[in-house]
């Protein structure tokens, strides 16, 4: 699994120090599952109650666990943890977040195009 340190600006304070050493990691199905299912809440509708996810907290649950940890503090940080991050490092993790999943993504396209080239010398040429 895929891991990447990131120096915080601001830092997470912790008692009496801060933390400014991040590891952020791949996502996992895992993840995005208990993300959504931590989003959902009760609306009251017309039609009676219904169950919805809002978007917004489905990324910032995502993001929780995506972060392995910063300094000592590990991960999935805790919403009251997520809450005392300064927004400059709340939006340099996200940043660094998708930097990593599109790099994730770009292994496993390369991956498959490799796959699909030893398949093609498999068969026989006409």
């Amino acid at each position: 699994m895929a891991e990447v340190t990131v120096e915080l600006e601001i830092g997470l304070v912790v008692g009496d120090k801060t933390q400014k050493t991040a590891v952020i990691r791949e996502l996992t199905a895992g993840d995005i599952f208990d993300a959504q299912a931590d989003s959902e809440r009760v609306v009251h509708t017309e039609e009676g109650p219904q169950l919805v996810a809002s978007p917004s907290a489905v990324g910032i649950h995502t993001l929780r666990r995506q972060i392995a940890k910063i300094g000592n503090v590990e991960g999935p940080l805790s919403l009251a943890e997520m809450r005392k991050l300064h927004p400059v490092d709340l939006e340099l993790l996200h940043e660094e977040c998708s930097k990593l999943e599109q790099a994730v993504i770009t292994s496993i396209a390369s991956h498959e195009v490799a796959q699909r080239g030893r398949a093609d010398e498999g068969q026989a040429k006409s």
